[in-house]
């Protein structure tokens, strides 16, 4: 990517390479394998680059070594004119964001306290709204997608000339999402800010960048300006869904050997046809102690082999649902119901596989993965598979690896067993797209040849073209659509017009109409609550106590 602009350059590489390891001598600690490897690139200010590659090809160690977080050579990596990692003025023009908040030191801080005087300048109160964020949040007592928020928000509440972001947006929803990306938009364009965002995510993503970096085994196999993307064009010109991920899943998948041969059967049978619904929802209405209503008169029923997405705003009630369905929250009897057995009254726990909160370090004493899933687990093809399709090694400490391996590893945990039903919120974010499709070509055989029934919470679209056969849109706690994914109108019609990402074009335009019209519920986020002190114990799926259900 050569600079353009009066032959100015805002980042460049020069052969750099780098490797992890050495410790304070040659000889304490092995140096790894090379984790960039002869890598040159210039960057003109303004520019907006994508980073993509397989998990591993080197794209989070650049966008470290360009947040002067690794020391390189002084003329390896250039930033306005300065040596990344040697020059400590670049932070006033710089910022990065690719290593996540833990609690342990914000000493009950709220984000108001967090953010101080920077809180009432026009820019920060634009960035609250975009990433949905109430100031009155304790960051010890809210959940990890909150705190990443919260982080982020703290990131570019100063104007800086050069943004490194890595993946950033795995937990803001669409709406979100896109408004974060049009705000770093008009960074670049009106300001000449020049931002480097890496991402599996690649929704939104085919208009907003000006210039793609793809890494291959530590080198650069692809630098060009996205006008010179021929092979995107190509797909364009073609017709192809989703052209931009179907092109970047095609050159990941050549990174990898593929997974043992996928056999859902092996040790396990077919679910047997219900006499009704497996999932099914009468009337469910539910809320929180001194909180409005989540739920409002839902009412749904799911069949046998259903893969059903459920999509939403932030809000929607979506993740409520997910929980009231697993049976981690208190309702009477008679609302919720998994084949045909109450979701809360009934023991149902050997039918659900529900995956909604992510493991933490504390519980695991220091085993390996394979330890915590026992040798006859781990000889199972199903966990083989699994294992492959998710890059898991059963040697992992558990209380040792980073948080996207950790939840690598409780996804293969709760896949190892075959159940008739899965309850799944969110599961995708943190994987690359050789897990992600592996995974969700896993569930789709699930659904089709066990008979299982998927239920399916997310944000991310690109990769759902074609997958699911049912569709529930939530809105504000309401059922706004219900259906099998060929009886929704409005998502054929874009189909037919050739809209090349229909499913996330009609999601997109839900949730933005969401936002617009309703002016009594707008903003939710604003309301700030300054009379507690955050120091209430966090209930989790426990609590807050139910006030109203059904």
């Amino acid at each position: 990517m050569a600079a353009t602009t009066q032959d100015v350059t805002a980042v460049s590489a020069k052969g750099l390479s780098y490797r992890y390891g050495g410790g304070a001598t040659v000889g304490t600690r092995a140096f790894s394998e090379p984790k960039l490897l002869d890598v040159n690139f210039h960057v003109a200010p303004g520019s907006r680059v994508l980073v993509a590659g397989a998990n591993g090809a080197g794209k989070s160690t650049l966008l470290s070594i360009l947040g002067g977080q690794k020391m390189v050579d002084r003329e390896a990596c250039t930033m306005l004119g300065k040596p990344v990692f040697h020059d400590s003025t670049l932070n006033a023009d710089r910022t990065y964001c690719g290593d996540w908040w833990t609690t342990d030191f914000f000493h009950n801080l709220s984000v108001a306290e967090l953010l101080g005087d920077r809180l009432h300048s026009p820019r920060v109160q634009e960035l609250i709204d975009i990433m949905q964020i109430n100031i009155s949040w304790r960051i010890n007592s809210i959940s990890d997608g909150q705190r990443r928020r919260c982080q982020l928000l703290e990131c570019l509440a100063i104007e800086k000339k050069v943004y490194v972001l890595d993946e950033i947006t795995t937990d803001l929803d669409l709406f979100a999402r896109e408004g974060l990306l049009e705000f770093l938009r008009r960074e670049s364009e009106e300001k000449g800010a020049t931002i480097f965002y890496a991402t599996h995510i690649f929704d939104y993503l085919a208009h907003w960048a000006t210039h793609i970096v793809f890494f291959s085994k530590a080198k650069i196999a692809r630098c060009c300006a996205m006008s010179d993307l021929e092979e995107y064009h190509s797909l364009v010109a073609k017709g192809v869904q989703c052209p931009l991920y179907s092109l970047m899943k095609e050159w990941v998948l050549r990174e990898y050997d593929q997974p043992m041969e996928l056999d859902v059967l092996a040790g396990t049978t077919v679910v047997p046809e219900p006499s009704g619904p497996v999932l099914e929802a009468k009337d469910l209405s539910y809320s929180y102690v001194g909180g409005s209503p989540q739920l409002k008169n839902v009412s749904f029923a799911f069949g046998r082999g259903a893969s059903i997405i459920v999509v939403g705003a932030n809000g929607a009630g979506k993740t409520t649902l997910l929980s009231i369905l697993g049976g981690k929250r208190m309702i009477r009897r008679g609302f919720a119901e998994v084949n045909g057995r109450d979701c809360f009254n009934d023991s149902v726990g050997s039918d659900i596989m529900y995956c909604g909160d992510w493991w933490r370090t504390k519980f695991m004493m220091n085993l390996t993965f394979g330890e915590l899933l026992g040798e006859d687990v781990c000889q199972q093809s199903r966990t083989k598979h699994l294992a492959g399709v998710l890059q898991i090694d059963f040697s992992w400490k558990i209380n040792a690896i980073s948080d996207g391996q950790r939840r690598r590893c409780q996804l293969c945990q709760i896949l190892s067993k075959p159940r008739p039903v899965y309850l799944m919120d969110e599961i995708t974010s943190d994987l690359d797209l050789f897990a992600r499709e592996g995974i969700l070509a896993f569930l789709k055989a699930e659904c089709e040849i066990r008979g299982a029934t998927v239920f399916y919470c997310t944000h991310i679209f690109d990769h759902l073209e074609g997958w699911a056969t049912h569709l529930l849109h939530l809105s504000q706690g309401q059922v706004v659509r219900c259906s099998p994914m060929e009886e929704v109108a409005e998502y054929k019609e874009l189909v037919d017009g050739g809209d090349l990402t229909p499913l996330y074009s009609l999601v997109s335009k839900w949730v933005h109409n969401e936002y617009g019209t309703d002016a009594e519920h707008a903003k939710p986020w604003r309301k700030v609550n300054d009379s507690e002190d955050g120091r209430m114990p966090n209930l989790g799926l426990a609590g807050p106590m139910l006030t109203c259900s059904g």
